[in-house]
């Protein structure tokens, strides 16, 4: 990871108020060559200047002897290091130095700007001459290598938002922008013409074709962003809300305010929007919109069955509340249906079953195996996927009235003999998170023509050198929630692309975390003793849920 943020929660959702689109002055002041200063320490200066990009990298190049200038090639690819170590090896002569550099790269970002998580360290030379009592960097790798803690203060996560296949959900795609650019609105249109990233391309859809010509141009009216699209024809109105919802969630989350005037080829996007589109007019779009808008209380599985967790514990109606062998539960998004899985107490094979249903009516039972995984709801509250023991992963589809439909899918792109621990399904249906092997990786569902699904383009979120993860859940489209055996961060928030692991309230909290949950209403875990909710502070704390006390080895249940 680039870095670990203190224990207050990330938030998700941007600021509300209106403004005009102004870029913070820019704070980071890139070091300059210093006569006298030691070859190791212009070394270090040079690494933290090379995160500034102006002018073809101009503050780094001023490191360089006047032959290393000629030959500099801006690269598109930056290398993010830290934990720099520096040894002087050979002084050919009075005027020459020969450093070798050891330093561990958390992780690249692409000319795109899209970071990729890494955690390796390499080796390399440098070799400085002195020039006019300067020492000047002659020959270096050819890569482009920063220092993290400057990377981090010059740039900033923006995310570009696309569509799921079905068009109902916008997509994050999180990308890495320089934060003192003046031109990032016009950045960001120009980003979301191109394609997703590439571990995204089959898996989601745009409106905005890479044909279109797209400016935007903040506050020309007083307030909100101006966007212009040309060689652009218009859809139907649902493909021009679907545009618009791209559009506006994208400047939403990187703090460009609206209203948004959208017109193409000089007509607006649609004339009900003559006075510029809000968030509320594309609100249905987000990923989290069922969770916000009716978010599952907690419940709890006990030894008495599924309750429903307030000032004391209450059995949830239908056949849950009073099923006294579940292992695992989820809601779905929103909270109108169920998904258990339940030891039958049978001498087969197959103990375990998959018992699905609507919240407060007897469920039905959708498949039987055994050491089934915890269940995990798509978005549309209809299907239900779930690990079983042979590691093999299902998609279940509820149908009212009907038998559910079940269907095998394909990861075989995830490696061979795979051992899931845990999967979870995004917000926006088009991602998975999961864990293997105690580590922590995503994926993309894709949807083939032949109507199999499969999962895909598997990624590695690195945390640590040693981390072995227990569980995980997704706190919103773009962050998960992760638990594990870490003594001294067991709770983390962990960024979509890796770049940051988060560390949640580290007081009165356990090692190994078995479970962990979360939405709206708190953040729970089961830790090595009980069921803990996160309390927010300065510095964040643990507490104990009191109803849970006396119910030894409770499980705490939310939706997702």
């Amino acid at each position: 990871t680039l870095g670990t943020g203190c224990t207050v929660l990330p938030s998700d959702s941007p600021p509300q108020s209106l403004g005009q689109f102004k870029r913070t002055p820019m704070t980071f002041t890139p070091p300059k060559p210093v006569a006298g200063r030691s070859p190791d320490l212009t070394l270090r200066d040079y690494l933290r200047a090379s995160a500034v990009p102006s002018n073809r990298h101009a503050a780094a190049r001023l490191f360089l002897t006047p032959r290393a200038n000629r030959e500099w090639k801006d690269k598109s690819t930056i290398n993010i290091v830290d934990r720099i170590d520096v040894n002087t090896v050979a002084n050919p002569s009075e005027d020459e130095a020969v450093l070798q550099v050891r330093a561990r790269s958390v992780g690249e970002v692409d000319e795109h700007g899209t970071f990729r998580s890494q955690l390796f360290t390499d080796t390399f030379e440098v070799q400085l001459q002195r020039v006019d009592k300067q020492w000047l960097i002659d020959k270096l790798p050819e890569e482009l290598l920063v220092e993290r803690d400057a990377f981090l203060a010059t740039y900033e996560s923006q995310s570009l938002y696309y569509l799921d296949t079905s068009g109902s959900r916008v997509v994050p795609d999180p990308r890495w922008l320089y934060s003192h650019d003046a031109s990032l609105p016009n950045v960001l249109m120009q980003l979301l013409a191109r394609k997703p990233s590439e571990q995204l391309h089959d898996a989601v859809a745009s409106e905005l074709k890479s044909s279109a010509r797209i400016s935007a141009v903040p506050g020309a009216r007083g307030n909100g962003v101006d966007v212009e699209i040309t060689n652009f024809t218009l859809g139907s109105e649902a493909s021009r809300r679907r545009l618009a919802a791209q559009i506006v969630f994208t400047f939403e989350r990187a703090r460009v305010h609206g209203p948004y005037y959208i017109t193409v080829n000089g007509e607006p996007l649609d004339s009900n929007f003559r006075q510029g589109w809000e968030v509320s007019d594309v609100r249905q779009f987000d990923p989290m919109y069922e969770s916000e808008k009716n978010p599952v209380p907690l419940h709890a599985i006990t030894s008495d069955g599924l309750m429903k967790v307030g000032a004391t514990l209450k059995p949830v109606k239908g056949d849950l509340g009073k099923m006294a062998d579940i292992r695992h539960a989820s809601f779905s998004r929103g909270g109108s249906m169920i998904a258990a899985i339940v030891n039958t107490g049978e001498r087969r094979k197959d103990p375990q079953v998959l018992r699905i249903g609507r919240v407060g009516t007897t469920t039905t039972v959708a498949l039987r195996g055994n050491n089934f995984r915890r269940p995990s709801w798509a978005p549309n509250g209809r299907d239900v996927w779930v690990v079983d023991g042979k590691n093999r992963v299902s998609l279940i589809t509820w149908q009212d009235g009907d038998k559910p439909l079940v269907a095998r899918v394909d990861t075989r792109d995830l490696g061979t003999k795979v051992q899931f621990e845990a999967l979870r399904i995004s917000p926006d249906g088009v991602r998975a998170a999961y864990i293997l092997g105690g580590k922590v990786y995503t994926c993309v569902i894709v949807r083939e023509r032949d109507g199999g699904i499969k999962l895909t383009n598997p990624q590695r979120i690195f945390i640590s050198q040693a981390e072995v993860m227990l569980s995980l859940s997704w706190r919103s489209a773009n962050q998960i929630l992760v638990g594990g055996t870490l003594t001294d961060r067991p709770v983390l928030l962990v960024s979509l692309d890796g770049a940051f692991a988060t560390p949640l309230g580290t007081r009165n909290v356990t090692a190994p975390v078995s479970v962990v949950v979360g939405n709206k209403t708190g953040i729970y875990v089961q830790d090595s003793r009980d069921v803990m909710r996160l309390e927010q502070g300065s510095e964040g704390y643990w507490q104990d849920v009191p109803a849970l006390v006396n119910s030894p080895r409770a499980v705490p249940v939310l939706e997702g």
